[in-house]
């Protein structure tokens, strides 16, 4: 008995190992990735196109910068335009339906539901059609370049290429530099107020502010600038041309000191059409459409909640206004 101990812990250890191996998929072959449908530098893309339907939209690029030419120039996000690219040149197909199709129709591909369509420097032109979904869902079928093969691709890959007009704009009107900072004054409808760094040698997130009277701390400061840093709007912009920005009903003035410690002052203006406030700032181009919701909020921040009264002992508490008969 006791020979067949080392035995038995010998097949003990190849069984286990072999469940281990097993569980690692050691054993599988692994299938190999996906080649690119295109190779191609991203420097040398100078136009490309998305057909959605009977949308259409066309950016082109003139010098390193990115303009919409179709349906109507906006003001755009460059995270946004070079981040199309860059998700239109990692694609890959998941599987060959047809390597040779004589017949596009059965696809959807005779007339595809979405073109995606790069054009290089040199003027080579590089188009992805995607048809019908196929069966199994998440996937649609798809062709390259006019190249006879339908393969099979992920929605998850041309969910990034399909982007609306909006999905290219900067919604953001007002970009600060905290550090830069030194007072904000707003004024809506006639309610105004001025906020103050009253340290100019400290952090934004250091130092104190003035607002009116009272003093508030670098965090509740903060909050006063986020709500105008943080303005943004959810509707296509005009430009300034469009709007009638005169007489404005928003006065937002900003200053700043720039980096050769010189100052300067931003003055931003906005005009209320019905729930909107049209947004800019002087000398701009764009004109953005602001919920007046935010814009109230942000005059609010001049009014900070004042301090509960206390009530001495043996007086009388404060007459409380009676309701409207």
């Amino acid at each position: 008995m006791k020979r067949l101990i080392p035995t038995l812990i010998l097949v003990i250890l190849c069984v286990g190992g072999f469940w281990y191996a097993q569980s690692k998929d050691f054993f599988k072959e692994k299938p190999e990735p996906s080649a690119a449908l295109v190779t191609i530098n991203k420097d040398e893309v100078a136009s490309y196109s998305i057909k959605n339907g009977d949308n259409e939209i066309e950016m082109q690029r003139k010098e390193g910068n990115w303009t919409m030419t179709k349906p109507s120039p906006l003001p755009l996000d460059k995270f946004s335009a070079d981040g199309w690219v860059e998700s239109f040149i990692a694609l890959s197909k998941d599987k060959t339906v047809d390597a040779n199709a004589a017949d596009l129709a059965p696809f959807g591909l005779d007339k595809p539901a979405q073109q995606f369509k790069v054009t290089l420097q040199n003027g080579a032109v590089h188009t992805l059609s995607v048809g019908d979904p196929v069966v199994i869902q998440g996937f649609h079928y798809a062709m390259f370049s006019g190249s006879p093969e339908v393969f099979q691709l992920s929605d998850s890959k041309t969910q990034p290429l399909a982007l609306s007009q909006i999905d290219f704009m900067d919604k953001d009107p007002v970009k600060l530099d905290y550090e830069q900072l030194r007072a904000m004054t707003v004024d809506w409808k006639g309610q105004k107020w001025t906020m103050t760094k009253t340290d100019a040698d400290k952090k934004s997130y250091e130092s104190d502010w003035k607002l009116g009277e009272q003093t508030l701390k670098a965090a509740d400061a903060t909050q006063v600038i986020d709500k105008l840093q943080m303005l943004s709007t959810a509707q296509p912009a005009k430009r300034t041309t469009e709007v009638k920005l005169d007489p404005p009903e928003l006065r937002v003035e900003v200053k700043l000191v720039d980096a050769a410690k010189k100052e300067i002052t931003d003055v931003y203006l906005g005009k209320l059409q019905q729930d909107t406030v049209w947004f800019s700032k002087e000398g701009s181009e764009w004109a953005y459409a602001v919920p007046i919701a935010s814009i109230q909020e942000l005059a609010d921040k001049g009014n900070p909640p004042s301090a509960p009264q206390v009530q001495t002992e043996g007086q009388p508490p404060a007459e409380q206004p009676k309701a409207a008969q």
